[in-house]
C-alpha cells in the first residue's frame, strides 16, 4: 500500500449523524445518540426545566395582596419586584 503525504489519517465519522432526524430529535433519538450528539454538537440537549413563567408588571399596583408566593420569589430573584424581604421605606 502507498501512503500519499505525511498527515495524520483522517478523524473517524461521527458515531451517530446528529443533523439525521434532528426536527424530531426528542422522539426518533435513542438516548446515546442524544448524549453523542449533545456532546459532540450541542444538539440533542435534554432542555434545562422550564422555571414558571410570571408576567412580573401584571398586578404590580396591588403585588402585595394579589401575588402568590411563589410568584413574588420569582419576581424578586429575577427582577428585584415583589420582595417581602424589603418594605418600602416610610417617609
Amino acid at each position: 500500500p502507498h501512503h500519499k503525504g505525511g498527515g495524520a489519517p483522517p478523524p473517524p465519522a461521527p458515531a451517530y449523524d446528529c443533523n439525521a432526524g434532528y426536527a424530531n430529535w426528542q422522539a426518533g433519538w435513542s438516548e446515546p445518540k442524544k448524549a453523542f450528539c449533545c456532546h459532540s454538537m450541542g444538539r440533542g440537549c435534554a432542555p434545562p426545566a422550564p422555571a414558571p413563567g410570571y408576567d412580573c408588571n401584571a398586578g404590580w399596583a396591588n403585588w402585595q395582596a394579589g401575588w402568590s408566593t411563589p410568584k413574588k420569589a420569582f419576581c424578586c430573584q429575577k427582577f428585584g419586584k415583589g420582595c417581602v424581604a424589603n418594605p418600602c421605606p416610610t417617609a
